[in-house]
């Protein structure tokens, strides 16, 4: 099983407009709101790919009902703590003209030490249940950030792998928690690091990096140039799949995890679960909301990447 946690979960409103005017009025051609934060768009995903999934996080208001109601009408199991405040809403604007895609990001509410300390025991809990318990997205007001740290410490003693997406001061912190595995993409791993991931010498130099930091096993993330994995002191290479055209590409890194993590579960070796990953990232860039893939083009796209096999890069 995989549990999920998104301490600053949303909705997320995806909003598709023929061109973007700053100061005119707009009417959406297409519109979706959807329970989101990056650890519920890897539930999602992990869910339509067969997986059981459990999401947990905080909550708060009207907001917080319509997110966990939104789990659950996904199939997932919502587990939330539900705190003081308001949800955030999260918007994204797709423009149709140029490409360009436009988010705004609220807040959220504040975490008090009494709602920390709740979520530690149901993460306890839970953990003791979970193969993988996947931590996503950025740490709202009211915690240090070292957070992630001591959440992933004790999702390990309580009998749990801990994964981490994170960026800035929360992934910095959190890899001193040791991380089964994490999934920086390049700006993450360049701010991390501080140098440019411009050559495969530097990006297999950062794969190297952070697993010093704290990390057994890195899942980094290039975008067009693909991803590369370091597991069990292996390194492969895996190239983008190729796509026509994108839609929406939010939400590309939370189901390249969900793809991989979901491929584990099932007994997948990591090449072949990083393909899983692959092919679902490039799905969810076919679809208007983000966290979202069609099965049928998850497992058309799973034979694409296996067709670029020859292409990939296995070192030592």
């Amino acid at each position: 099983m995989l549990v999920t946690v998104t301490l600053n979960a949303a909705i997320d409103k995806t909003y598709r407009l023929q061109r973007l005017r700053p100061g005119q009025l707009h009417r959406t051609r297409e519109q979706l709101s959807l329970a989101g934060g990056k650890g519920i768009n890897v539930a999602r995903v992990a869910k339509t790919l067969g997986a059981d999934v459990i999401a947990t996080g905080f909550i708060a208001g009207h907001n917080g009902q319509f997110i966990a109601e939104g789990c659950a009408r996904a199939g997932i199991t919502p587990a939330f703590v539900e705190i003081a405040g308001e949800s955030r809403c999260c918007l994204t604007l797709l423009d149709e003209e140029s490409g360009e895609v436009t988010e705004v990001l609220e807040q959220g509410p504040a975490v008090t030490e009494e709602d920390f300390a709740q979520l530690q025991g149901k993460l306890k809990q839970l953990a003791s249940q979970a193969a993988f318990v996947a931590f996503s997205g950025s740490l709202p007001a009211g915690l240090l950030p070292d957070a992630y740290r001591t959440l992933l410490e004790l999702v390990r003693q309580s009998g749990a792998e801990p994964i981490l997406d994170a960026s800035g001061a929360a992934l910095a912190n959190g890899l001193a928690g040791k991380p089964y595995l994490v999934k920086p993409n390049r700006e993450e791993a360049e701010a991390l690091l501080g140098y440019r991931l411009e050559s495969v010498e530097a990006v297999r130099q950062a794969l190297r990096d952070i697993q010093a930091r704290g990390a057994e096993r890195v899942f980094l993330s290039l975008g067009e140039s693909g991803a590369w994995l370091l597991a069990d002191e292996e390194e492969w290479h895996f190239p983008a799949v190729s796509l026509e055209q994108v839609v929406n590409p939010v939400g590309c890194g939370d189901a390249l995890l969900a793809g991989l993590l979901t491929g584990r579960l099932k007994g997948l070796a990591w090449p072949d679960a990083a393909r899983l990953g692959m092919a679902s990232a490039a799905a969810n860039a076919l679809s208007l909301g983000a966290g979202m893939v069609d099965p049928a083009a998850v497992d058309r796209l799973v034979q694409q990447a296996r067709g670029s096999s020859g292409q990939q890069e296995h070192a030592r």
